[in-house]
């Protein structure tokens, strides 16, 4: 079987697990970040979910990437209100390290042109993904700040930066390779953030 329909339908069961999960702590603790996470959960899996179906129906991957990529990206504004809600009662969010990483990580995206090759689109995606990593290291640089789910997020939005660098380089989706490695870390690395939001929350 096509190692490619392996990887999705493995992203597509863990996340649905995932935001099932995630559902239960929503409704167990009142607290909206874990809807916030379930719903980043469902737009991943519904964006692969597209991917694989195409797949399975057509026989190969799709020529219009836009369905799967602004559900990606959706999720990841997701993951961006998750950040924001973290951070609503604090006034002063300004550090120059942090906008540095912002600025490397907007750069990075327009540069491969990741989900070209609308330019809108790619722009859109720099301006989340660079406003993920601000919030990130700006509250692991606070004393009483970030923790173990800010590094998490950094890790995801690295290893989503990864993914598409290595995917230009990748040509055969048949067996088992680098980007199929880096596929799957990636989505153990976005169920790992419902422990880390729970471990988070445990610890108020």
């Amino acid at each position: 079987m096509n190692f490619e329909v392996i990887d999705n339908c493995f992203q597509v069961a863990v996340l649905f697990f995932s935001a099932l999960a995630a559902i239960g702590a929503a409704l167990r603790r009142k607290d909206r970040r874990f809807l916030i996470l379930a719903l980043f959960d469902i737009c991943v899996s519904m964006g692969t979910l597209y991917w694989v179906l195409h797949i399975f129906i057509f026989g190969d991957v799709p020529q219009v990437f836009y369905v799967a990529e602004f559900s990606w990206l959706a999720a990841y504004l997701f993951l961006l209100s998750l950040q924001m809600f973290r951070i609503e009662r604090v006034r002063t969010l300004f550090s120059l390290p942090s906008l540095f990483c912002a600025l490397l990580t907007a750069a990075f995206v327009l540069v491969f042109r990741m989900f070209g090759p609308s330019y809108f689109v790619s722009a859109a995606f720099a301006v989340v993904m660079s406003a993920i990593v601000y919030i990130a290291v700006w509250r692991l640089r606070r004393r009483d700040g970030g923790g173990l789910i800010d590094c998490g997020l950094l890790l995801c939005v690295g290893l989503q930066l990864l993914l598409f660098v290595v995917s230009d380089f990748t040509h055969e989706y048949t067996h088992f390779n680098l980007y199929f490695a880096v596929d799957i870390t990636l989505t153990l690395s976005f169920a790992a953030l419902l422990p880390l939001e729970l471990r988070e929350v445990a610890g108020k």
